[in-house]
């Protein structure tokens, strides 16, 4: 069961790590277009990629208690 959860946490992890590299591109982005478009779309990917994350934590908080 503890590798079905350290599984699940590293594929968190993953999606958290791409949702800052779209940051930084967004924000690459932005500067050679000169628009704010690409770091908006940027940073609403990373908050629905930081979601299962903020899920896991979330999960093994409440199964410790």
């Amino acid at each position: 069961m503890k590798s079905a959860a350290s599984s699940s946490r590293r594929r968190a992890l993953r999606l958290y790590a791409a949702a800052q590299a779209l940051v930084v591109a967004g924000a690459g982005a932005m500067s050679a277009w000169q628009s704010y478009v690409p770091m908006a779309l940027a940073g609403a990917a990373a908050l629905m990629l930081t979601m299962p994350l903020v899920c896991d934590i979330a999960a093994a908080r409440k199964a410790r208690r």
